[in-house]
This record gives C-alpha cells, structure tokens and sequence, in this order.
C-alpha cells in the first residue's frame, strides 16, 4: 500500500456538534431535470463527475428539494408542460440524496409552481374547496407524501410546511392578497399534526420547519406565535444579499439570535445566493445582478466562497444551526421554466458559466473543518493516510497529544469510536465494515484545546 501521508497543523475548530456538525447544503431540485437537458458537471480539473456524488463528496450535509403538487398545469417557455419538482421528480431526486449519506429538507410549496413573498396560490386541484375539505386535502396530501419517501427508505429529515410564507399559505388569489389567520392557521396546524402522527406510527424524528424572509422574519415569527401556529421545530429563512441589500451580516446574527431566543426555535439559513459575476451562459436574463449595498466581499468566484464562511460563522455564533445555498448547480441547459430556457442563475452557481467546473466556493460544505475561532491555539502535527481510503485501513500518526478519535457519518451518526493507547504511537483503525462513502473522523484531546474534524473518502 502506497503511504500517502496528510501532514496537518491544526488550530482548535469550535463548533456545536449536537450530534452532528454544524449544517452546510445546498437546494439541488433542479439537477434531475438539468441533467436531462444536456447539463454537465466538471470538478475543479475538468473530470465529468455526477452532480448528487460529488456534492456529497464535497461535504455537503444536507440537500434540500421542493415538491410541487401538480406541475403539469403549467407550460414551459418552450410550450411543454412542466414536470419538474412534482412528487416522481422528488422521490428521485430523494433516493440520490439518501444514497450519497446526505440529509433531506423537504420543502412542500402547497401550490402548482413556485410559492413566494408574492404568490401562494392554491393547486389547481384544491381550488373552490370548502374550508374543511381544504383541510382534508391538506392532510391527506402531506401524509402521502411522508408514506412515499418511507416506502422508499428516502425518509426526509426536516419538512418544511410551505415556501416562504409571509403573506398568506394555500391562498385562492394569483396574487397573495394577505393573511386570514381564522383560516391560515387551521392550515399550518394541520400539515403539522400529520407529521406528528407519523412520527409517532413508525417511530421517526422528523424535524417541522416554517419559512419566512428576512426582510418579514421579525414580524412573521411574532404573528405565528400570537395565532397558534407554534407547533413547528425550526424557523428557516431566507437572506439574499441582493433581496435584502440594506441588511449587513452583523444585523442579520442579530436577528438569528433574537429569534431563536424569544421564540426557542431552531434557526436556519433555508436559502442564500451570491453572484459571483454578471456573465451569462445563453439568453436567459440574470435576475440577481449585484450583491446589497453592504456586503464588503467583492463579486468574484474567492468573494463568493468568503462570503458563505463568514455567513457561517455569523449564524453558527448566533446559535443558528445551519446554511443552505439555493440552486448552486443551476448551470446552463436546455431546461425550461416558465420564464425562459437555460439558466437566469448560473452567475450564482457554484459552477464556471463557460468550463461548467466547480468553483471554489464549494469550500464552504467544508465549514466545520474551515473555521478556527482560537488562532492562539499552538499547532499540532497529525499524520493520516491514506485519503481516499483505497484499502480497509486507515493510519493515524499523532505525537505528545493524549487523544481519542470517533467516526461519524455525513448524519452525525457515530460508527466507530476509540482512545489512543499511547501518546507519538501509530494506530491503525479497521474500516472493513463500513460502505464506500464520506466519513468525517474526530479528533480530541483528553488533556489540551485539540478538537479536530478531518473528511475522509473511502472507495
């Protein structure tokens, strides 16, 4: 066996693992259908590479998807109906992310296409209901959705009850014309309870999230609380800097630990984006040209990787849980929406706009391991090789540190678990009964301020 040896000098990485490290992911739900319209992915040295493998490769921990109820009411710009994000898109789309060892965050939108700040309107196939039937059709629909993902053993692990709800959920207008709260909450309420019976009748832990913007969070988190609708575990938001372009970083930690404070949710980043440039790939027009008028970092591929490891470090400080970057992998393809065909995104892709190789920003899914809050911390060697994991062993080489070591899984599941039994001696970990797959390894000092997290890739 070749010895490939890792020679690292380390700082202490604080981070709050709670069973898992701190989140990093991505909203991949356009990737089935963009790989079906010709789209191609390439790592950073031009190697084709599978879009779902290589992002869990890269560390990502969590990928979101959105489902649609009935896409298929809809025609594309080309003049085709739309079937992407419908309930078979998802469900395969779920299977890749479950297969690669990456969480689920399903966000259902309660609509026939995209549910936002303007529009939440109701499916084409729930329009005239009767209050109580619309109830109905809410419970039945979000318990089919949970029996489809456990039947295939893709089982989300957050379920987030609409898409960026801040006026109105499940609403008859084109145009969201507000809050009825006699009856929106009703709606809320009902998707909740069925997550909770299902939860109960097979056993699982599945996370409820709301999501609101930034610009309304303050606000929307106090009118779900004084209507009721405080059955949930996780409050998502969305923080574009381009959306909300008078909102500096420090403002929004501030916000992150308001909320999670006086309302005792989780706090997550359900969507971000920042461009990297304002080149284009085709004749699909950009609809994010800049970045706010307070973010310092520059629109260049290092300020978009700086950008999301500083948006880490501020919700990780401000006791968020997690970053997820919305549509990285929306490059240029045949695929068409209902606006235009291509991509209006791929400047905020974390793909090139004209080699389609990975940018650097995919740094960020390495978060955990990135980040050092101690510099003062004095630096230790540790060997660790070989990585990628080729054969059934892995060699740690750690001298005058009394450490233990555990592996865990991208789900923070841990597998494996030991302590050195001296201090500068070589132990070698047996990995026969582990897939191939990404793994992290942890590192800790019983004695000194080491705490270390190293990805590892076993073939």
């Amino acid at each position: 066996m070749n010895k490939l040896f890792f020679v690292i000098s380390i700082t202490l990485i604080t981070i709050k693992l709670q069973g898992q490290c701190f989140l990093t992911g991505a909203d991949l739900s356009y990737v089935n259908e963009i790989v079906k319209e010709g789209g191609s992915y390439y790592d950073e040295l031009g190697n084709e590479v599978e879009p779902f493998e290589y992002y869990a490769n890269q560390g990502t921990k969590v990928v979101r998807l959105r489902l649609w109820h009935t896409p298929e009411n809809n025609m594309s710009h080309c003049g085709n109906s739309i079937s992407t994000n419908s309930l078979a898109d998802m469900l395969d789309a779920a299977v890749k992310v479950k297969q690669h060892g990456m969480q689920l965050i399903l966000s259902i939108h309660y609509s026939d296409y995209f549910a936002d700040p303007g529009k939440q309107k109701t499916p084409k196939a729930w329009e005239g209901l009767t209050h109580s039937i619309l109830l109905d059709s809410i419970s039945n629909y979000t318990r089919q959705v949970l029996e489809k993902l456990h039947a295939q053993n893709t089982l989300a692990d957050i379920v987030s009850i609409g898409n960026e709800t801040t006026w109105g959920f499940i609403d008859e207008s084109s145009n969201t014309n507000g809050w009825d709260w006699n009856q929106d909450a009703d709606k809320f309420n009902t998707a909740f309870d069925v997550i909770d019976v299902f939860n109960e009748t097979y056993n699982t832990q599945i996370k409820k999230a709301i999501h609101i913007t930034e610009e309304t969070a303050d606000w929307m988190a106090q009118e779900f609380a004084s209507n009721g609708v405080t059955n949930f575990d996780i409050i998502g938001v969305s923080y574009y800097p381009f959306f909300s372009p008078s909102t500096s970083l420090s403002q929004l930690g501030e916000m992150i630990k308001d909320l999670s404070s006086n309302y005792a949710k989780e706090l997550m980043i359900f969507e971000t984006g920042f461009a990297w440039t304002n080149n284009y790939s085709d004749s699909y027009n950009n609809f994010i040209t800049n970045n706010g008028n307070t973010i310092s970092f520059p629109m260049t591929q290092q300020g978009q990787k700086d950008f999301l490891i500083e948006l880490s470090k501020v919700v990780l400080q401000n006791n968020g849980t997690g970053v997820i970057y919305w549509e990285p992998a929306w490059i240029s393809s045949s695929m068409c929406d209902l606006w235009g065909q291509g991509s209006s995104y791929e400047n905020v892709s974390m793909f090139d706009t004209e080699s389609q190789k990975a940018l650097s920003s995919f740094d960020f899914f390495e978060f955990c391991n990135l980040t050092s809050y101690n510099q003062e911390t004095p630096s230790y060697e540790i060997n660790i090789y070989p990585n990628p994991i080729i054969s059934s062993e892995l060699k740690i080489e750690i001298r005058d540190i009394d450490t233990a070591w555990e592996l865990y899984n991208l789900e923070g599941k841990i597998l494996l678990q030991d302590e050195f039994d001296n201090v500068g001696t070589l132990k070698t970990i047996e990995l026969s009964s582990l897939s191939p797959g990404v793994y992290y390894l942890r590192i800790q000092s019983q004695t000194s301020e080491l705490n270390f997290i190293k990805k590892l890739l076993i073939h």
